[in-house]
């Protein structure tokens, strides 16, 4: 059965936080506050609601607006599976990226050709709406140095399926489940919504070139971070021939994934080729 994988940035651990008021910080973004990631508003808790209030220091609930954020960074099927972008990547930190994230945050400013001493710009969530074009995307991060043509980074991580609130299955409860396990007030890890891959697949598929393209226009590129689970099942129930598309040299092209992988954060893949190609050349639209 599924179950919550990573709870605040750390693996989820039996009795691993009893007696600790727990304060819901986050290592991704240099120890700030969690913000819910990919859960948002929907799974969160009122700070003063049972059965989790007594659980958490009041820091949190006069930080966050009176709430406690839903802290679940990851859930666990057969792999583990990133459900909030921060687990992959975040530039929110100040340029100081967790243990976990050190190889991708440097590979992505390496690909983007920013050069030590270089002051890099980061803004996040850009949003652009064109209405004569029917437009209205919004970037994650949008990195510039100088007068050089913008980088922009897009996270991709999983989503939910949308479970089951009577069973108890849904994000909102199974977050409650694992704060609850964690502190030992129950002994067992209870079921989470699994991982809906087609659908995040489908939302990213429908991004993946356009949002390439608009910034190849600029004269920059897009870059997409995502799990190697992703991109195994792309490479597994898509036409696009992704062992192809490998770049040995990581050189970036018209689209570019970069993949990561949870267990081994230093296992870095660039894919990286043009939006058509041919029968004898790999590329995004087949």
């Amino acid at each position: 059965m599924p179950i919550v994988h990573e709870l605040f940035g750390t693996q989820l651990t039996h009795s691993g936080r009893r007696g600790q008021l727990l304060k819901a910080r986050c290592p991704h973004m240099d120890g700030a506050l969690c913000n819910g990631g990919g859960n948002r508003d929907m799974a969160r808790w009122g700070a003063t609601e049972q059965p989790l209030a007594p659980f958490f220091d009041t820091s949190v609930g006069k930080t966050s607006g009176g709430f406690i954020p839903c802290g679940v960074c990851s859930v666990k099927t057969a792999r583990a599976w990133a459900i909030c972008p921060h687990r992959l990547l975040t530039l929110r930190n100040g340029g100081k990226p967790s243990g976990q994230q050190t190889a991708v945050f440097g590979k992505v400013l390496e690909l983007g050709g920013f050069e030590t001493g270089d002051s890099v710009r980061v803004w996040a969530e850009v949003s652009m709406r064109d209405q004569k074009q029917n437009l209205n995307y919004r970037f994650d991060y949008v990195l510039r140095s100088g007068d050089r043509p913008p980088i922009v980074v897009e996270i991709m991580t999983a989503s939910t399926s949308g479970g089951n609130r009577k069973e108890r299955t849904d994000i909102r409860n199974a977050f409650c489940d694992a704060v609850l396990f964690a502190v030992g007030n129950i002994p067992e890890q209870r079921q989470s919504p699994g991982v809906n891959i087609r659908q995040v697949w489908a939302r990213m598929a429908s991004q993946l070139v356009v949002k390439s393209q608009i910034v190849n226009q600029w004269g920059g590129h897009t870059i997409w971070v995502v799990q190697d689970t992703l991109t195994q099942y792309i490479g597994n129930n898509t036409g696009i021939r992704l062992d192809e598309l490998k770049s040995a040299d990581w050189s970036l092209d018209e689209v570019n994934v970069l993949a990561c992988s949870m267990d081994q954060p230093d296992n870095l893949t660039l894919y990286a080729g043009p939006v058509f190609g041919s029968e004898s050349k790999a590329c995004w639209a087949q």
